[in-house]
């Protein structure tokens, strides 16, 4: 029986499944293969190409510390509620103070792609997908025609960097007649990919939001906000029902440019991990008791 770890998208957030993934090997859940969407795909990557929880949480902080950190500019997404400054003005104010941009309609991103790689050359390690120790999908979503594609093949980072492609934030990425960009808008959680790879038995982490602030006064931005929030949170919802067991680390409302916050959104998934990793064996059990049987009646 082969097991598959699927990694759902959320942006810092997604700090929580390598907190998960140390419950799962300090226990002694082997995993077989790995699908990430956008976060779930660095953090993936990161692992399947080392299978070591610690060494890749030591990468991520030194990153997170680091001067190129700051250049990457995430921080400046985030919505802090300033008594003189509306999110939208406080938004534009910042992009033009840090990345002198200019707003028109031709941009097809607030943030060059080359930031976004120069980032995951310092997380994740050059190579092809294929030559991971564990084996690794990273999904996309191409635009061109509404439909899910995971890379299994090809420049690691390239396939993570696409996945991670936020709409709007990072340009997407033009090829074969597609538009390709974060897998979060088709498959936030990668379940289907994974059970694609050839995983018997599916593990999804869901960092989607689990609480949701009174929605009083909104502005326009607001309400955009919010539906694609609640979007996700449904689309999550419905994919996880096809995975085995779910993981949820509980996150609140953490906003996916919070990175700074990384020490409690890993410590989140290793609470989220313990609490629930018990159960998680017994049904590893039934499971395997059921294969074994299939196995001696084939024979």
């Amino acid at each position: 029986m082969k097991i598959g770890l699927a990694l759902g998208g959320g942006g810092a957030r997604g700090l929580a499944h390598i907190g998960v993934i140390k419950v799962l090997e300090e226990e002694g859940i082997k995993i077989d293969y790995i699908a990430g969407t956008s976060m779930g795909a660095i953090i993936g990557a990161m692992y399947a190409q080392n299978p070591n929880a610690e060494g890749v949480i030591k990468r991520l902080k030194l990153f997170l510390q680091s001067t190129d950190y700051d250049a990457l500019g995430v921080k400046y997404f985030f919505p802090k509620r300033e008594k003189t400054l509306s999110f939208i003005q406080f938004l534009y104010k910042g992009l033009r103070e840090r990345f002198s941009i200019e707003l028109s309609p031709r941009r097809k991103g607030l943030i060059k792609r080359e930031r976004l790689d120069y980032a995951l050359s310092f997380l994740i390690d050059e190579g092809d997908i294929e030559n991971t120790i564990i084996p690794f999908a990273a999904v996309s979503t191409d635009l061109s025609r509404g439909k899910t594609v995971a890379f299994r093949k090809g420049d690691i980072r390239k396939a993570v960097r696409i996945s991670a492609s936020i709409p709007g934030i990072i340009p997407p990425e033009l090829e074969s007649g597609m538009a390709l960009v974060d897998g979060g808008v088709t498959e936030p959680v990668p379940v289907y990919a994974v059970k694609e790879m050839g995983a018997d038995f599916v593990i999804a982490v869901d960092v989607s939001v689990t609480q949701l602030d009174n929605f009083v006064n909104p502005s326009i931005i607001d309400i955009i906000a919010r539906t694609e929030t609640v979007r996700g949170i449904y689309l999550s919802g419905e994919l996880v029902k096809h995975a085995d067991f779910v993981f949820h680390p509980d996150l609140k409302d953490a906003h996916w440019s919070e990175f700074l916050r990384y020490e409690e959104f890993i410590q989140e998934g290793i609470d989220e991990g313990k609490g629930k990793v018990n159960e998680l064996k017994k049904q590893l059990r039934k499971y395997r008791s059921f294969w074994r049987r299939l196995w001696r009646n084939r024979c």
